[in-house]
């Protein structure tokens, strides 16, 4: 079992929720998929629900509204991602992004992607460290939301993977 570093603290924060999906390409092309979300690619699933949070933290003078990522080499931690900051990017198999919004907390979303024989497994997590009553308030009022998002996030990531990897096959294969 890996030692547990300080950069994963997080990972006792008192509230999570999340999801996994298993997949059939490889735990390389399910990363390609995980390191690249945010930007112009936004979030794979759900964006309106995004969006709608987004325009929130805007609205409270929050940076929601950002947009950008990191062009032409693999993030690493300190880089930013929309609103959210990496605080872990550690190819193939673990990306952690520090929530950036404004709210009565602290949250990190988590990616992890596990190789099983030829396939792989992603699950994602969020972590929420609230702050008083409020905080707990919040999460209780973003959670429903979480339970849905992180399913369809984890298919999807799930599903991308395999169509890139189906399409590298294909496209390496001479035809005749």
């Amino acid at each position: 079992m890996p030692v547990e570093t300080p950069r994963q603290d997080y990972r006792h924060y008192p509230l999570h929720a999340g999801s996994t999906a298993h997949t059939r390409a490889p735990a390389e092309a399910v990363w390609q998929v995980v390191s690249a979300i945010g930007g112009n690619n936004r979030y794979y699933t759900l964006n309106g629900l995004w969006a709608m949070r987004e325009w929130l933290d805007a609205v409270v003078g929050g940076p929601g509204r950002r947009r950008g990522r990191p062009e032409g080499r693999p993030i690493r931690a300190g880089d930013q991602i929309d609103s959210w900051r990496v605080s872990i990017a550690a190819a193939p198999e673990l990306l952690a992004l520090e929530f950036g919004m404004k709210a009565p907390g602290h949250g990190v979303l988590e990616f992890r992607v596990a190789p099983i024989g030829d396939c792989a497994r992603v699950t994602a997590t969020a972590f929420w460290n609230p702050e008083g009553i409020a905080g707990q308030l919040y999460w209780a009022a973003m959670k429903p939301a979480h339970l849905v998002l992180f399913k369809r996030l984890t298919a999807e990531i799930c599903r991308r993977a395999e169509q890139a990897s189906h399409d590298g096959k294909r496209s390496t294969n001479p035809i005749f």
